[in-house]
């Protein structure tokens, strides 16, 4: 490393960065875009001190990413495994990678993901925000420092959506993703609790976590973690299931979600596709749109275009004043063993068939309120939202290695084995949104009553009725 800056931070107190490289990343236009794109996307609504920006995280990523990377390589002979790189390279390009994970996010941020890039799929070149933010790093003044440190391909293969061929970079591209630990969620989850002031959630022992870490002596690039930590996992899993319950998954937040969803949506039909546009134009090498979009840009142009459509309006306003347009009328809580995962229960934790169940209960509620001649003036203000809680990501293994140190003997677990003798259960929220003014209304039972029997004859036939809490 050159020489050494400093920034303050809330949560690791001091986070040093590299004047030669970091800092000129870290002060370039596509990371400072980062400063306005809220990390929680509309979170402030329900937690005021959730104000709090994707470019303070990967700060954090990276100061984390660079801690886990190091301590890997310190046990690790230069010679059977990290040859034709150098330690510092190595570490130096996963900080880097750490710092830029999140740069292809769009506004409102995972709001953006399921409005414009799952929605129009199949006409845009860019499938999601990991895709964008390659795209942006090839493209932009980031390419060009990077490439002139000799970073530029390591960190590209960290961030590519397809695994490295070698081993050292399977490795440290776990410390940033893809692993039950990353330096990832290491951090969201401690910096989100601290700032939506959920501190409970949040109490993880991340450097113990980082620390007892090595590089598996029998499989290159894999991570195997010391016996003595088992409890610290279990500590930061079950802080991971509370975040997102109690959270990201908070009833109201899903309400000003699924505004911004819809916001964005509407604005980018009544503006020709300014959002596609976008979108495409990187994906052609061109950054420039692209880099214009934040929260603030997205709610200008809806400003821009709210007097053409009612309903953007209404987003519009319920978002700047903080007007719900939805209450929550029916919620179904589910806990699931992770050894007994299987059946009908499964496919909700599949985005495909998660979807295609949501509809098929959305299109039961409709049909069942039209059928009690019931008064409603637009059916699409019932929807519903069906949220996974995993103590695990999605991740492309299965399995977990623990290293007793005093007598170098290793025992390999199946995830779910792992969660269930810890008895770390996964959860499974349904829950029925209908219009807020519906409260007033003297048919307000009637409506419940309509919801409750609609989810009903979707429950039992799928065999989900019989899960119970």
């Amino acid at each position: 490393m050159g020489s050494i800056g400093f920034i303050r931070d809330p949560i690791y107190n001091y986070i040093e960065y590299d004047k030669t490289v970091e800092k000129h990343i870290i002060d370039s236009a596509p990371m400072q875009r980062l400063r306005h794109l809220h990390q929680l996307q509309l979170s402030f609504l329900v937690y005021p001190g959730a104000e709090h920006s994707r470019f303070q995280h990967s700060i954090g990523v990276m100061h984390l990413a660079g801690l886990f990377s190091k301590s890997l390589l310190q046990g690790i002979s230069e010679k059977s495994v990290i040859e034709g790189y150098k330690a510092e390279d190595l570490i130096r390009a996963t900080r880097i990678a750490g710092l830029l994970h999140d740069i292809g996010h769009g506004p409102f941020s995972h709001a953006f993901e399921e409005a414009i890039y799952w929605h129009y799929e199949d006409t845009l070149n860019i499938r999601n925000h990991e895709e964008a933010g390659y795209h942006i790093i090839r493209s932009t003044e980031i390419s060009e420092t990077l490439e002139k440190n000799g970073l530029l391909d390591i960190v590209l293969q960290l961030l590519s959506n397809k695994q490295p061929e070698e081993p050292i970079l399977k490795l440290l591209r776990k410390t940033v993703k893809e692993w039950i630990y990353p330096a990832d969620i290491l951090d969201f989850l401690i910096r989100d609790s601290y700032y939506t002031g959920t501190r409970e959630y949040g109490l993880i022992d991340y450097y113990r976590l980082i620390r007892l870490s090595h590089a598996s002596p029998h499989e290159p690039g894999n991570i195997v973690l010391e016996l003595r930590a088992r409890g610290a996992l279990a500590s930061y899993l079950r802080s991971r299931i509370a975040m997102f319950e109690n959270v990201y998954f908070h009833p109201v937040t899903l309400v000003f979600n699924k505004a911004a969803i819809e916001l964005l949506k509407i604005t980018d039909e009544i503006s020709g596709g300014i959002y596609r546009e976008a979108i495409n134009s990187l994906g052609k090498g061109d950054p420039e749109k692209y880099l214009e979009l934040n929260d603030y840009e997205a709610l200008r142009l809806a400003s821009k275009y709210r007097d053409k459509d009612k309903r953007l309006e209404k987003l519009y306003t319920s978002i700047l004043y903080r007007k719900p347009l939805w209450k929550l009328l029916y919620e179904e809580k589910y806990v699931l063993s992770p050894i007994n995962l299987r059946g009908p229960a499964s496919i909700l934790f599949k985005k495909n068939t998660a979807i295609d169940f949501k509809n098929r209960i959305e299109r039961a509620i409709h049909e069942e309120i039209i059928d009690k001649g019931l008064a409603c003036d637009d059916i699409k203000d019932f929807w519903v939202a069906i949220n996974t809680l995993r103590p695990v990501p999605p991740l492309p293994v299965g399995r977990i290695t623990f290293i007793d140190m005093s007598n170098n003997i290793t025992k390999t677990y199946d995830i779910p084995r792992l969660l269930d003798e810890d008895g770390i259960l996964f959860k499974l929220l349904i829950r029925i949104y209908g219009p807020a003014d519906l409260k007033k209304s003297p048919d307000r039972q009637k409506y419940v009553e309509a919801v409750q029997e609609a989810v009903k004859k979707e429950l039992e036939p799928s065999g989900l009725g019989e899960i119970t809490m």
